[in-house]
């Protein structure tokens, strides 16, 4: 039964692991190519990036219940059902960008300012935010595309269109971004960082664009209604948010906790924001093998929970569990051995890179702890009970990371690698957390 539900749970993950590895490949080529702009540059994109991921809220809320609302109805054979969900989630997502959106422009100088006054950083972070704002309706909505292919036994799909976009993204990069596009000495368009935000939303469009088009005419099986697009349902709605609302209150806190910690980082100088920015990026990197296996694994829980199969969907969690731990501690040796080559890649200043390879090193050392919980999170995902994830986030990064952060910078002015030191206790905190939770076994009964 084992060997059957791994490869039932690998055939589901790798496509999804591969569309997310494909996903940060064009936000580290965006970085890579703003990193021979400036640290400055650097600095404004990695500003706005952690405030755009506050405003991502409402998209992580809708994305965590879809997923085991589609698969749960998808595992009871509910065709009808299933379908209504899926072109309920992508309405709804569209309806919940367009506030997210107008906020977030109304509230994007002011929260800038709060980080920096460098009026080079406040331009960088101006000329890449403003437009990724402006299509925050296409980015939630791509999201829900590629759920409702993943839920319904299709992950293949998604990652072909991945793969597709992110080629155009790697060809628009340089030549939207410079006047010569470097190593081919070819006229460019010389936009700087708008250019690597507009070569981004081009790829968005096109990935939703593309999906949207094959969920339409039919594809594999699932095909959605055009006309049920242009009203709400309440009854979903209110269970898209009902059970969203936990996991999507972690992610926001996970990133308004990220947004908190720039400001911290930003104590040591712009080049520790600019090492912050790409360390991160390549840190980010670990989690995207976890995200699919979130993804594959939480699916195939709800389907086998969807049969009443709690024996099944608890052995899908186990499986999840291992599998992450081993991924992330292969992540910790290729730091431990790399760091500083990796760094070399996105910006060749030495001081940047000494922080980055710090942070590198100090904020993976418990990552393959924190990789085992959140495998036994695919559990609580595909049964829509997130009260764990909540938790862990909460005293975890709360609780604990955020005042030892303030306690070392602001009160004993230590050096930085300590900040980045204080990931270690949170990242055990929250495995500790996320297991003891798994074992009760509540999620068994809960049903969406």
């Amino acid at each position: 039964m084992e060997k059957s539900l791994s490869k039932k749970l690998w055939s589901l993950s790798y496509p999804t692991m591969l569309s997310f590895a494909l996903e940060a490949i064009y936000d580290m080529v965006d970085m890579i190519w703003v990193g021979k702009i400036s640290s400055s540059a650097v600095a404004g994109v990695t500003i706005f990036t952690g405030i755009f991921w506050i405003f991502d809220f409402l998209n992580e809320v809708i994305g965590s219940s879809s997923v085991s609302m589609i698969s749960q109805s998808h595992g009871q054979g509910d065709r009808e059902k299933t379908l209504t969900i899926s072109e309920q989630t992508i309405t709804f997502k569209v309806f919940m960008a367009l506030i997210s959106a107008g906020i977030f422009f109304l509230l994007f100088d002011p929260l800038l300012h709060l980080y920096t006054q460098d009026p080079e950083v406040i331009e960088a972070a101006q000329d890449y935010g403003f437009l990724r704002i402006y299509f925050l309706p296409v980015f939630f909505a791509s999201f829900s595309v590629n759920t409702i292919f993943r839920c319904q036994g299709d992950a293949k799909t998604p990652m072909h269109i991945m793969v597709l976009s992110t080629l155009i993204n790697l060809i628009l990069d340089p030549i939207l971004m410079f006047s010569k596009v470097p190593f081919f000495n070819i006229p460019g368009f010389g936009l700087g960082v708008y250019g690597a935000a507009l070569a981004t939303v081009i790829s968005i469009s096109f990935s939703f664009l593309l999906g949207f088009y094959l969920l339409l005419r039919g594809h594999k099986g699932i095909r959605i209604r055009f006309k049920q697009l242009f009203h709400l349902v309440p009854s979903i709605d209110k269970k898209l948010l009902r059970i969203g609302i936990p996991n999507g209150i972690q992610q926001t806190l996970r990133f308004v906790f990220n947004a908190l910690v720039i400001r911290f980082v930003a104590f040591y100088g712009v080049k520790a924001i600019s090492a912050f920015g790409i360390a991160g990026k390549i840190y980010s990197t670990a989690f995207l093998p976890l995200n699919g296996l979130m993804l594959g694994g939480s699916t195939l829980v709800g389907h086998y929970l969807g049969q009443n199969d709690s024996e099944t969907a608890q052995e899908v969690s186990r499986l999840s569990s291992k599998m992450n731990a081993l991924i992330m501690g292969t992540f910790l040796l290729f730091v431990i051995v790399f760091r500083q080559g990796i760094m070399g890649l996105f910006i060749p200043d030495p001081e940047v890179i000494e922080i980055g390879s710090e942070m590198l090193l100090f904020s993976s050392f418990f990552l393959p702890f924190l990789g085992y919980g959140f495998g036994c999170g695919v559990a609580f995902m595909g049964s829509g009970y997130n009260r764990p994830l909540l938790y862990a986030g909460l005293l975890a990064d709360w609780c604990i990371q955020l005042p030892l952060i303030y306690i070392l910078v602001r009160v004993l002015h230590l050096p930085i690698s300590y900040l980045f030191a204080s990931y270690m206790p949170a990242d055990f905190t929250c495995f500790l957390i996320l297991f003891t939770a798994y074992k009760r076994g509540n999620w068994t009964r809960n049903r969406v």
